[in-house]
C-alpha cells in the first residue's frame, strides 16, 4: 500500500497560521509602538535633541566669556538658530518658537536659551526688567522687576515663590521669614486648557455651566478674553480679562496670591473697605467686604474687586497688574492640584478621596475652625503627616477659611465665591467648589484673594 507523502489539509492549515503569527511579531516588532522603526525614529529625534542642547550649552558659554571680554566676538542667538536652521536641526516652526519662549522641546529634551545673565536667581532681588528662571528641571517661570524668588520655594512644578521683600526665605536648616506680600506661579503650558471647569459640592460634580432652574436661559459667567461684551460685566473687566489671557498666554503663567487677602486693620468687626490689603502670612483675613458695595453687577468700586486691583499700584509694583482672581486662573490651580491626594477623606469611593473634591482636615472648616477663630492668613493645620496639609502647592487655603469671590457671574444677579469656608462643610465645600451671593453681600465667611499678571 502506497503512503501519502502530500501536505494534509490540516498541515497547512497549521502551517499557514504559524506563519501569520510570525509575520504579526515581525509587523509588531517592526512597526509597533516599541517598534524597530519607532524606536530608530525616536533615537533620530533624541540625537537632534543631544546636539542642539550641545550647541546651545557652548553658546552659552561664550555668551558668557565674551561679557567678560573687553571685545565680544560671540554669536548672537540669530546667528545661532540661523546655523540649526541651515543643519537641519531644528524646523522653522521650532525657530519661531525658540524666538517667542526662549525654549524648545525635542525628544525627552526641554532646552533653554536664555543666557545666564538674564535668568533670574534664587534669594536675589530682580532688576533691569522681568527675567526667567529656569529651576533644576527645566521648567521656567517669569519672575517680575522688583520681587525675589523665596529660597526653600524655587521648584515650579511644586510652587514656585516670590515676595516683594529680599529677606524672607524658607531655606532648610534656617528661621523662616515671611515678611513681604508672597504670591505663587502657576504654570499655564498648554493655553487651550486656561478655561473654566467644573468643580464639586459634596463629592458630586458641579458643572460651571450650570443652568439655573429658575431661569433656564441664563447661566454662570466669566469673559474669556476674547472681547465679547455682556450685560453683567463693565468694561474694565471686558479689557482686564483681554490683557490678562494675553499675558498668560505668552508668558505661559499667572501668580496668584500664596495667602488669601489680609488687611492692616485689626478690628475684626469693621465691614467694607478697610486697612490697607496685604497678602502675608499671619494677617487678619479681609474678610466682611462684598463682591461690591451695590447689589450691581456692573458697579465694581466699594468691594474686593476694587481693592485687589488698587493692590499693585499701592504697592508700587511697575511689572505686573493686580486683579481679583479669575475662576479661569482659580480653576487653573484646581487643575495643577488635581492629583493631589487627600489621606483624611472618609469618603468610600477611592476615586473621590482627593483635595479638589474632599479637603478634610486640610483648610480651616467648621470642624476644626475653632482652632483658628481669628481667621488669620496662612496659619498651619495639624502636625505629623497632616503638618501644613492647608498648604497645597505652596498655595496656603484654596479650601477653607473664607469663601473668595471671584469675577465669575451666576446668572444676572450673583457672583461667584470659590473654595468654601470655616462656616462650611470640608467635603461639601472643597477648594474647587462654588458659592453663589449678590456682590453686595458682607459676611465673615467671604473674603477674597488677588492674582497678578505680567
Amino acid at each position: 500500500m502506497k503512503k501519502n507523502k502530500g501536505i494534509t489539509l490540516i498541515a497547512l492549515v497549521i502551517t499557514i497560521i504559524v506563519l501569520l503569527i510570525l509575520a504579526g511579531v515581525s509587523i509588531a516588532m517592526l512597526l509597533g509602538e516599541n517598534g524597530i522603526l519607532n524606536q530608530a525614529q525616536k533615537a533620530k529625534v533624541e540625537t537632534r535633541g543631544a546636539t542642539v542642547e550641545e550647541e546651545c550649552n557652548l553658546w552659552k558659554m561664550n555668551q558668557k566669556m565674551d561679557a567678560e571680554a573687553t571685545e565680544g566676538t560671540a554669536q548672537t542667538l540669530q546667528k545661532l538658530l540661523d546655523s540649526l536652521e541651515k543643519r537641519n536641526l531644528i524646523t522653522a516652526e521650532e525657530r519661531a518658537t525658540i524666538e517667542t519662549t526662549k525654549k524648545i522641546t525635542i525628544g525627552e529634551r526641554t532646552i533653554n536659551f536664555y543666557k545666564e545673565e538674564e535668568q533670574a536667581k534664587v534669594g536675589v532681588k530682580v532688576t533691569g526688567g522681568n527675567k526667567p528662571y529656569v529651576d533644576a528641571d527645566k521648567d521656567i517661570a517669569i519672575i517680575p522687576e522688583g520681587f525675589t524668588i523665596v529660597p526653600g520655594c524655587e521648584d515650579v512644578s511644586e510652587g514656585l515663590v516670590i515676595s516683594d521683600n529680599e529677606k524672607d526665605t524658607e531655606e532648610a536648616g534656617k528661621p523662616q521669614i515671611a515678611e513681604g506680600n508672597q504670591f505663587v506661579w502657576v504654570p499655564v503650558e498648554d493655553f487651550t486648557k486656561f478655561k473654566r471647569e467644573n468643580g464639586y459640592y459634596d463629592g458630586t460634580l458641579q458643572p460651571c455651566e450650570f443652568v439655573s432652574d429658575a431661569i433656564t436661559d441664563e447661566k454662570w459667567y466669566e469673559p474669556e478674553g476674547n472681547g465679547e461684551t455682556v450685560d453683567t460685566e463693565a468694561s474694565t473687566t471686558i479689557k482686564e480679562t483681554q490683557d490678562m489671557y494675553k499675558s498668560v498666554k505668552e508668558n505661559k503663567g499667572f501668580y496668584i496670591g500664596r495667602y488669601e487677602a489680609g488687611t492692616t486693620d485689626t478690628n475684626t468687626s469693621n465691614t467694607g473697605i478697610r486697612g490697607t490689603m496685604v497678602c502675608k502670612k499671619g494677617a487678619t483675613v479681609y474678610n466682611k467686604i462684598g463682591w461690591s458695595n451695590v447689589n450691581d453687577m456692573t458697579t465694581e468700586t466699594g468691594g474686593a474687586v476694587q481693592v485687589a486691583r488698587e493692590f499693585a499700584e499701592h504697592e508700587n509694583y511697575t511689572s505686573v497688574k493686580s486683579t481679583l482672581c479669575y475662576s479661569v486662573q482659580w480653576d487653573a490651580v484646581i487643575r495643577w492640584m488635581s492629583d493631589i491626594k487627600n489621606i483624611n477623606s472618609e469618603n468610600e469611593d477611592e476615586n473621590k478621596k482627593y483635595y479638589i473634591i474632599d479637603s478634610t482636615k486640610m483648610g480651616w472648616y467648621g470642624s476644626n475652625t475653632v482652632e483658628n477663630l481669628e481667621h488669620k492668613t496662612g496659619i498651619d493645620i495639624g502636625s505629623g503627616e497632616n503638618n501644613k496639609s492647608n498648604k497645597v502647592k505652596n498655595i496656603y487655603d484654596m479650601g477653607g477659611n473664607v469663601f473668595e469671590w471671584t469675577m465669575e457671574a451666576c446668572v444676572t444677579t450673583k457672583r461667584i465665591a470659590r473654595g468654601g469656608g470655616y462656616a462650611n462643610s470640608s467635603s461639601a465645600c472643597p477648594a474647587s467648589t462654588r458659592g453663589a451671593m449678590t456682590p453686595e453681600t458682607i459676611h465673615g465667611n467671604y473674603g477674597f484673594r488677588p492674582a497678578l499678571y505680567l
